[in-house]
């Protein structure tokens, strides 16, 4: 599909521009599926697969549990994976939750350490 620049004047002029509000609300999801599938310029529709608008909130973790497992100290745990001391303290005692992200970075230091461990000293 090619892009065609028309003044605005132009565009009045054929009688373009106005929204046919009726087709619009006429128009189907069935009907934009098909205008996707035959444009190869658009991407496929991926949202049928998930819903958009639900946003996951992992666990919050058991930092001292997961502290110890690995056998380290707060100020090794906290160097290691580049937090502060202040912080795993402040979490192991209850005083603040670790936020979404961090939460997801415990998790991913629960699965695999070695690999945020690489990530935290390439930084």
């Amino acid at each position: 599909m090619s892009i065609v620049k028309r003044t605005r004047t132009e565009i009045r002029k054929r009688g373009g521009g106005q929204i046919d509000w009726k087709r619009v609300r006429k128009t189907s999801d069935a009907d934009i599926d098909k205008m996707i599938a035959s444009d190869s310029d658009t991407a496929s529709d991926m949202a049928k697969d998930r819903d958009w608008r639900r946003v996951t909130a992992p666990q919050v973790p058991e930092v001292a549990a997961l502290r110890r497992k690995m056998g380290l100290s707060q100020a090794e745990f906290a160097t290691r994976f580049g937090f502060s001391v202040r912080t795993v303290q402040e979490w192991e005692q209850g005083r603040a939750i670790p936020d979404r992200p961090a939460r997801i970075l415990l998790r991913v230091i629960e699965q695999s350490p070695k690999t945020v461990e690489r990530a935290a000293l390439a930084g």
